[in-house]
């Protein structure tokens, strides 16, 4: 079973995600990097992006 990219992330109760063991992904910004330990709010931004809405997304559109 191919691995999700939500799966190395854990998402708190404030709305904010955790990384929770490394992780790479090819993204339309570029190459992501991220590390255990990394916290993304909702309006943080990372190289552009703003990963905790991009992996809300990703969840949203699994159980639509």
């Amino acid at each position: 079973m191919k691995k999700r990219i939500t799966d190395a992330f854990h998402r708190e109760l404030d709305g904010s995600w955790r990384c929770v063991e490394a992780a790479s992904f090819d993204h339309p910004s570029g190459h992501m990097q991220f590390t255990p330990g990394q916290v993304f709010g909702p309006e943080d931004v990372f190289m552009g992006v703003k990963v905790a809405k991009w992996l809300d997304s990703l969840v949203d559109s699994r159980h639509a």
